[in-house]
């Protein structure tokens, strides 16, 4: 079994920047890049679920992650994401990113045909991970999206012994049991790294110390204060903060979803990554509108473009 250093702080889920005819721009993210680079982001989630990886073709998730990796400079990881509906895809995926030097790789189960079987999950990472054997592996579970409903820390108690270069986990779900077992297991030995930003909070008190979330994308000063406050032992400054994160959090949701209504304010930080592909669809004129009145109103625009009080 391999050990690897753990990821820690802050990870952006980005966003994958297309024109307005469907092509991808990633002319976008050297300014993207360094966005994130100047707000203090340990590192970022290429071509995953806010990346609409799924809906993208190889050759695009590639081109994406090649151009993240070049971009990212030395301060932030690049994670890609090498889901797919196909595992022989997820192979190829995960071993380009290998070759171009990527951090780590991470893969959610198959979002169609998937399987709740964990031997049978076990299985499907060992020869994904298999493909790029010197990188980090992360299971990424979305039970909610995939349909694979497991107990990861029975997927990480099975593959430890099978899968060499297993790391941890993206943990996007609300079992916190079953986080806690995967926190606990082997003495600590996973990497388990948060994915639902509106409760870091509860992730924190169970041992997790890094996360991975959308709103790291243009408004990680929130999640920073949230840790600071928690390594400080000062639990009702951390629970002020997440009430902040959760009103952002509530306000993005109700613009289609995380993926729509996150791109819409991430245009509102300063970096315009277009339209969302089809089939998801985009906000009319008047849906942005009212988002930055909203945002305006409860006060949360500031934050989007770093002005994040901490009083």
């Amino acid at each position: 079994m391999q050990k690897f250093n753990k990821l820690e702080g802050l990870i952006a889920a980005v966003f994958t920047p297309f024109s307005q005819d469907g092509a991808i721009r990633p002319e976008v993210v050297p300014d993207y890049a360094a966005l994130l680079s100047q707000r203090g982001l340990a590192g970022v989630f290429v071509n995953g679920s806010s990346g609409e990886g799924v809906l993208m073709t190889p050759e695009e998730r590639k081109k994406l992650a090649e151009t993240w990796k070049e971009n990212a400079g030395d301060r932030m990881k690049v994670v890609v994401h090498v889901g797919s509906t196909s595992v022989e895809t997820s192979k190829d995926l995960a071993a380009h990113a290998s070759a171009i030097g990527a951090d780590a790789i991470s893969c959610m189960a198959p979002p169609f045909l998937s399987s709740s079987n964990e031997n049978v999950m076990v299985e499907y990472c060992r020869q994904v991970a298999a493909a790029a054997p010197d990188l980090p592996f992360y299971y990424y579970h979305l039970p909610v999206a995939t349909g694979a409903h497991i107990k990861v820390n029975r997927l990480l108690s099975k593959g430890s012994a099978l899968i060499p270069n297993l790391a941890g986990v993206k943990y996007t779900y609300t079992d916190f049991m079953d986080m806690h077992q995967c926190v606990a297991l082997e003495g600590g030995r996973f990497d388990v790294l948060h994915g639902h930003d509106e409760i870091l909070l509860n992730g924190l008190v169970l041992g997790v110390r890094g996360g991975i979330g959308t709103t790291f994308n243009f408004a990680p000063e929130i999640y920073s204060a949230i840790i600071d406050a928690f390594v400080k032992n000062d639990l009702a400054e951390a629970r002020r903060h997440q009430q902040v994160s959760i009103r952002l959090v509530e306000i993005m949701l109700g613009y289609v979803n995380a993926i729509v209504g996150g791109k819409a304010m991430m245009k509102l930080a300063g970096i315009d990554c277009g339209p969302c592909r089809l089939p998801l669809r985009n906000l009319t004129t008047e849906e942005e509108s009212a988002l930055y009145r909203q945002l305006e109103e409860t006060e949360l625009l500031p934050v989007l473009l770093g002005g994040y009080s901490l009083k």
